[in-house]
């Protein structure tokens, strides 16, 4: 009988071993779970930042494949397949899409900050972009009704100047801006061939009534006034009433304000502004070069001392454009500091910390 109990003994024993073995290989493995987890997301949000959104989706989706269920990877995941959308519909031309994608986006509960961040500017680029096709696609049907060689010039050089490459929201408008270059260059050549030399007058900027001319004028001069030093008024003086009366409408129909308005006619007119980004050291060259890409923008750091004594250093992690400057996010690999470079067409370039410290402003031109 005691030799019963005690085998009986080391049977409970021997159990109650295999139930610890069993709850620690499941702690460990919950444990390796949540480290991958972790992982995924903190890989998914630097991608984020480096605006590497394809990268970010596969990390978010690792992330949900170790959790399912978890609310945070899945609004992650959705946020950043929002914006992946929103580019790929502007791309496309579906404009009106894209600003719905992006707005669904946007609204995403139990997301990330910096996601929300650049959905939110993505958004208003979108507004802008879709604003710009409407009133194009308005003004282009207007000129295509012309029958009498009154186009309005504006509106003409505005089509002719479109890198559809930069600007693929507007690829739905093609077929007609084609059709419309097409039929103003062959009215202006019969035109020449079949008129005095008074013909030239046919394909003079369309005129407006005397309200309007007024408000034009008066957008100037707040235009001007608006960013005093910025602006040439004798240049300013020379733009037509219809391309700044349709800059306000188009900025307006955005959410813009005086300066989106300066900012538009300047894609158009770039020599009203006194200095647009000019290749030589010269300020007085105004549309010697079209404004900054990014590469470009990134060249002119050089000009800092910082930079160049750092640059081994110095990671740069995302970029924006934005109205006259571009703004580069950029740390030390090393992981102990950061901030923002800010390189303006009109020649400065600065650096500061994440803190709000200027560390350094030097003129690149």
């Amino acid at each position: 009988m005691k030799r019963f109990w005690k085998m009986l003994s080391w049977v409970g024993v021997l159990g109650l071993m295999m139930v610890g073995l069993a709850a620690c290989s499941n702690s460990q493995s919950a444990s390796s779970h949540n480290v991958g987890y972790d992982s995924s997301i903190s890989k998914g949000l630097n991608a984020v930042a480096s605006n590497k959104f394809d990268k970010a989706l596969t990390y978010f989706d690792n992330a949900l494949t170790q959790q399912p269920k978890d609310k945070k990877a899945q609004a992650y995941r959705d946020q950043t397949q929002a914006y992946l959308d929103t580019q790929s519909q502007l791309k496309a031309g579906q404009v009106q899409k894209a600003l719905t994608t992006v707005t669904t986006g946007v609204e995403i509960a139990n997301g990330a900050k910096s996601l929300k961040a650049k959905l939110g500017d993505l958004q208003q680029t979108t507004k802008t972009d879709l604003a710009e096709y409407r009133q194009l696609k308005q003004d282009v049907a207007d000129q295509l009704k012309a029958t009498d060689g009154s186009y309005n010039n504006g509106i003409i050089k505005q089509c002719q100047d479109i890198n559809w490459h930069k600007k693929p929201y507007l690829k739905k408008l093609k077929p007609d801006i084609d059709k419309l270059l097409k039929q103003a260059g062959q009215q202006s050549s019969s035109s020449r061939s079949a008129a005095s030399s008074s013909s030239s007058s046919s394909t003079a900027t369309k005129t407006v009534s005397v309200a309007d001319h007024k408000k034009a004028e008066q957008m100037r001069h707040n235009i001007f006034e608006a960013d005093q030093g910025t602006y040439v008024w004798s240049e300013l003086e020379k733009v037509p009433d219809t391309v700044v009366l349709q800059a306000e409408s188009q900025s307006e129909a955005g959410g813009g304000d005086v300066g989106t308005t300066g900012n538009i006619i300047a894609k158009q007119y770039p020599n009203i502004k006194s200095y647009t980004g000019a290749s030589s050291d010269n300020a007085s060259s105004p549309g010697a070069k079209d404004y900054l890409n990014a590469d470009e923008a990134k060249q002119e750091l050089s000009a800092l001392d910082f930079y160049n004594k750092n640059q081994a250093h110095i990671e740069i992690t995302g970029q924006k454009e934005l109205d006259d400057a571009w703004e580069f996010t950029w740390h030390f690999k090393d992981g102990n500091m950061g901030g923002t470079f800010t390189i303006e067409n009109k020649g400065d370039v600065s650096a500061q910390s994440f803190n709000g410290t200027q560390i350094e402003t030097k003129t690149w031109r």
